[in-house]
């Protein structure tokens, strides 16, 4: 059965950086191939680089602009832009002066970017 929800409404905060990310279709949904994340930045916010063992990643810049972040490379993206990640691959995403609004599908889920292990902000040394 489809379902519908509200990304302010019933969006669950996870832990990444110093975003809002909300995920709002899970594996606790029914989805058992991909989740749907809405992620918020302010200016100069960063979604830390990570890796997903296992998931491709692509996300879509609604607004704002900013930067993809791999390693120490730095792609200009802003809206309308459309970005696919393989599975293994490090990424992360900074805005810009503006903020930023990007969502985003990882397929297969991967529960460790909800629970904050994918964050290195969060890690304990």
């Amino acid at each position: 059965m489809a379902i519908v929800k509200n990304v302010h409404r019933d969006g669950k905060p996870f832990p990444m950086g110093n975003t809002d990310s909300r995920v709002v279709i899970h594996t606790q949904d029914g989805a058992r191939h991909v989740t749907f994340n809405y992620v918020r930045f302010a200016p100069y916010a960063e979604f830390p680089q990570h890796v997903h063992d296992h998931s491709e990643d692509v996300f879509f810049v609604l607004e704002g602009s900013g930067w993809l972040k791999q390693g120490d490379k730095l792609t200009p993206i802003g809206p309308g832009d459309v970005v696919f990640v393989p599975a293994g691959e490090q990424h992360g995403t900074v805005a810009g002066p503006e903020g930023m609004v990007v969502i985003s599908c990882q397929g297969p889920p991967d529960p460790k970017l909800y629970t904050g292990e994918r964050d290195p902000t969060r890690r304990k040394h």
